[in-house]
């Protein structure tokens, strides 16, 4: 008999996906697809309400519930699921092409890409190009300027706003100017020798800063025939009188609703009737008259579409929607590829001020939080990942300028950086600020007239700056010791502006686990500042970070839905006693003791220098990057010498290779900085010093006892007022497990050896030397050649008892 049909467990996002999205985008019954994949059931072992397919019927199709379980696979789920099980197609934009080629569901069309039809130069009064008004496909205005580099900022914030083609005013000072609503109404003009001109922006955009290069200058209106176009007129008229302007505005006869000149034009007039115009009286627009628009018998324009679709209509229109692994939505702009979360401020600020420049309408709070709902729902059909400041692998990598308005970024591979659109979803919180330019050619060692970094270990602190370009390592944390005067924060603050600038570039202690996983979540590097005390919890939370995993919690409390933070990120932080503690943390952490400064200097020369040079620094450091991407593939160490963190260590071997110093250079600053963090865990931990000092009146010899007699034989060796001295066997045997890895660098084994007679989880403890082995007798190396890699290089590996591992 076949089993029992299963209800399958959905996957993480599954449930969400379709509870959010099934009613945006209809799905068939599972029935005529299944047959489509498999063709037809085994009709012995199928009924009405369930189809089985194999000679045992071992994958079965719920045909009340739309849900599928394969019995041999221990898989299932729903119509998609089913298709991407069968077709191998697991992006479910391409599951529903699948539906939509084979008859099964109807097409939806995206809306159209916007297109750049023309463009109208805006320029100053010599000529130079300012910025330009695009005409776009469907039909919208658009504004950018040059952006110094060959390419096009889609942001005008902060640039002169003067009337279109300003030259030509300038050029004809005894010339009526003909003002009109539109560029291109302008440009009819200036085809008739008449002198024209515009805002940007269209309609109700005219401002006092305009009306200053009119001043004691003839101007005609000649306003467009709708409400919008005479308020205009009206406006503008104010403000050029109000610069000393002679003002009229003129209304063309027998314009139609909504027309302009070039529609007047159009129907036959001429240059030669508009000056007519202009001298005939009676053609002046009355002060409180507004045109009403004509009915163009179409029903269908009267009812008028909600705003909530009308926000979500123009977000598509102007944005690519997608989540990235967290199910957080977002929006790409089709224009600059900049990424903005759909629940950020940035997204808000730009949907409201680009939704009224559009349809000079204000966009209501209750029909944005509707038009929200449905976009993150229609964001969820569409994976893209997301990155923040840096992306890439596999000796490819790219850092993000963070320029408004553009995505170009910085491209390093092995031997060469470019500068380039990077064409990633690059995502920048509120508070990142953009990186310069770097200069090819640069000099690191300008940092070092900020960074107080000592001769010793400059090699660490360049090491680390290039490991943060590299989102696929794990990354070590950076911790920065010295008394006051040793200008750690200011050292911490030059380094982040180097990869991760931000408004605050220092940060105080996060107050728990969910606070540091939020930083990250934002930022690129975490930098932390005055660190007096980690709690053991937030170290723990440190560890993940740096080596990448995530953070749930319950997102509201009347329901069971999770909120999930995963991330992987730089730490580096600051104070004048070591914080980081427990064993597992100084693992991965890379400690530099900064010197008292003898000879102080005024910050803010040293800041403003910084600023100044930051993008020659930044080069350089980039040269050093390109060049040890170059060396990183020749590095290697022997197995028992690996450490932890030997992602780092071979890269930094690369660094120093790279700057013109043996690969050894680094491995001796290294193995200081470790042995820094060995001694402090050991200081930190009453165990490991009762341990270390009972060996030393024990050379040479080894016990395997119970925890609980190991407890009886070290307490004659505690550490006087310990407070922190385990109560049981049970506790020695836990902090016996937290300080072996440290002792084990000491040559001192200490490990479990899993339950012994009686039932008791014997340990054994001792110091041994290891004679030395002949070549024959080593220990081969491995076929991967990863023996201990990414480990405290402890496991199975006896040569670490005698061994000098840094």
């Amino acid at each position: 008999m076949p089993n029992e049909m299963k209800k399958p467990v959905l996957g993480k996002g599954q449930a969400q996906s379709k509870a959010a999205n099934d009613h945006l985008t209809p799905l068939p019954d599972i029935e005529p697809v299944a047959r489509e994949l498999l063709g037809e059931p085994n009709g012995s072992l199928s009924k009405k309400t369930e189809l089985r397919y194999g000679t045992h019927g071992s994958l079965a199709i719920d045909l009340e519930s739309d849900r599928w379980y394969d019995h041999e696979a221990q898989a299932g789920g729903g119509v998609l699921d089913l298709i991407a099980s069968k077709v191998g197609i697991a992006e479910r934009a391409g599951q529903l092409a699948w539906l939509e080629e084979h008859g099964f569901k109807e097409r939806q069309d995206k809306p159209a890409k916007a297109q750049m039809v023309t463009s109208y130069d805006y320029c100053d009064e010599q000529g130079e190009l300012l910025f330009q008004a695009v005409r776009m496909e469907p039909k919208s205005f658009r504004q950018r300027r040059p952006d110094g580099h060959g390419g096009w900022a889609w942001s005008v914030k902060g640039i002169r706003q003067v009337p279109y083609r300003l030259p030509t005013i300038i050029a004809n000072p005894m010339a009526d100017v003909f003002l009109v609503e539109g560029e291109k109404d302008a440009d009819r003009l200036a085809s008739l020798d008449l002198v024209a001109t515009c805002n940007a922006g269209g309609a109700g955009k005219w401002t006092d800063e305009h009306s200053k290069y009119l001043a004691d200058r003839s101007v005609i209106i000649l306003p467009d025939n709708d409400e919008a176009g005479h308020n205009h007129a009206r406006k503008a008229k104010v403000s050029l009188e109000a610069a000393g302007a002679k003002v009229r505005i003129v209304c063309l006869p027998d314009l139609s609703s909504k027309g302009d000149a070039s529609d007047w034009l159009d129907a036959g007039g001429t240059k030669e009737r508009l000056l007519e115009l202009v001298r005939e009286p009676g053609h002046d627009l009355p002060e409180a008259e507004f045109l009403e628009a004509e009915d163009d018998g179409k029903e269908e324009d009267d009812k008028k579409q909600s705003q909530s679709d009308q926000i979500v209509a123009f977000v598509r229109t102007w944005n690519d929607l997608f989540h990235d692994e967290n199910d957080v939505a977002y929006a790409c702009s089709r224009e600059t590829g900049e990424v903005r979360p759909l629940g950020s401020r940035a997204f808000r600020n730009w949907l409201t001020a680009a939704f009224y420049e559009h349809t000079e309408k204000a966009v209501r709070d209750q029909s944005l939080r509707e038009a929200k709902m449905t976009l993150e729902g229609i964001a969820m059909q569409e994976h893209r990942p997301v990155y923040i400041r840096v992306a890439g692998r596999s000796g490819e990598y790219w850092l993000d300028l963070g320029l408004s308005g553009s995505s170009r970024a910085v491209r390093l591979k092995a031997g060469v950086w470019t500068i380039e659109n990077a064409g990633l979803m690059f995502c920048r919180s509120d508070s990142a600020q953009t990186l310069p330019d770097p200069v090819s050619g640069g000099d690191i060692n300008l940092l070092w007239r900020i960074a107080n970094v000592p001769e010793e270990a400059r090699l660490l602190v360049i090491a680390w700056l290039i490991e943060c370009f590299r989102p696929d390592t794990p990354y070590p944390v950076l911790e920065l010791l010295g008394e006051h005067g040793s200008a750690k924060s200011t050292a911490q603050t030059a380094m982040r502006r180097l990869i991760d600038p931000n408004a605050a570039d220092l940060r105080g202690v996060p107050k728990s686990a969910e606070d540091l996983f939020v930083s990250g979540g934002v930022n690129h590097v975490i930098s932390i500042e005055n660190v007096s005390h980690l709690p053991a919890p937030l170290q723990d939370a440190m560890c993940v970070v740096s080596t990448g995993g995530g953070f749930a919690k319950r997102k509201l409390y009347s329901d069971s839905e999770e909120s999930v933070i995963t991330l992987k990120r730089p730490i580096v932080l600051n104070g004048i006693s070591a914080a980081v503690t427990q064993q597992d943390l100084v693992s991965r952490t890379v400690t530099v003791e900064m010197p008292v400064i003898q000879s102080a200097q005024a910050k803010d020369t040293l800041e403003a220098e910084f600023e100044a040079n930051r993008a020659s620094i930044l080069g350089g450091l980039l040269d050093i990057a390109v060049k040890a991407l170059q060396y990183l593939p020749d590095m290697t160490l022997p197995a028992h010498e690996r450490p932890r963190l030997v992602e780092f260590a071979y890269l930094g071997m690369a660094v120093a290779k790279a700057i013109g110093k043996p690969p050894e250079a680094f491995t001796e600053q290294f193995k200081h900085a470790r042995q820094d963090g060995l001694e402090r865990t050991l200081d930190s931990s009453p165990v490991a010093t009762a341990i270390r000092d009972w060996a030393e009146v024990h050379p040479g010899e080894t016990r395997t006892l119970p925890a609980g007699q190991w407890l009886s034989i070290l307490e004659d060796y505690k550490p006087r007022g310990s407070d922190a001295w385990p109560k049981s066997g049970k506790g020695l045997g836990d902090a016996m497990r937290r300080s072996a890895p440290a002792l084990r660098q000491l040559g001192i084994e200490c490990r479990s050896i899993g339950k012994m007679s009686g039932g008791y989880v014997g340990w054994e403890v001792g110091k041994k030397v290891i004679e030395p082995k002949s070549p024959m007798s080593q220990v081969p190396k491995s076929s991967s050649g990863n023996l201990g890699l990414g480990t405290s290089g402890t496991s199975e590996q006896e040569l670490s008892f005698n061994s000098e591992v840094f």
